[in-house]
């Protein structure tokens, strides 16, 4: 069954999903991180490459030549074969197909659209059976 974390009250979603992002990987977990356009993907990569002053996360598009060997992957679209770990849904919608993951990351802004849209997504999870852990980040900076 797929477990579902979602992180709310997130004062700068981006960032956080950066710093998510590198913790994943250092746990050694792949990752495929899922954006809304191939724009958002661009950026997304952007702010990986250049986060924190001394390091970079390593990541690469979804069907580039190095995916093999790169722990985390961008996608603006989920192709409907592809099995794996770890999700980080940066998307507008609850991803196609879900149960294909072992997890899903959900990270939910302060504004009351990003809470409005988190809660659809929760019920939609919690109908399909799903384990959901919530972590309220209302406390922290990022």
């Amino acid at each position: 069954m797929t477990k579902i974390d979602f992180y709310t009250h997130v004062a700068d979603p981006q960032a956080f999903a950066c710093r998510l992002a590198d913790t994943v990987q250092r746990k050694k977990e792949r990752l495929l991180i899922w954006l809304d356009s191939e724009r958002d993907v661009e950026v997304f990569s952007n702010r990986l490459w250049s986060f924190g002053d001394t390091r970079f996360v390593p990541h690469c598009r979804l069907g580039a030549p190095e995916a093999a060997d790169t722990p985390i992957w961008l996608a603006a679209s989920l192709p409907h074969d592809l099995a794996h770990p770890v999700l980080l849904n940066l998307g507008a919608d609850v991803p196609y197909a879900f149960e294909r993951f072992e997890r899903i990351l959900e990270i939910v802004g302060r504004d009351p659209d990003s809470l409005a849209i988190a809660r659809e997504r929760f019920r939609a999870y919690r109908e399909r059976g799903c384990t959901i852990e919530h972590h309220d980040m209302s406390q922290t900076q990022t």
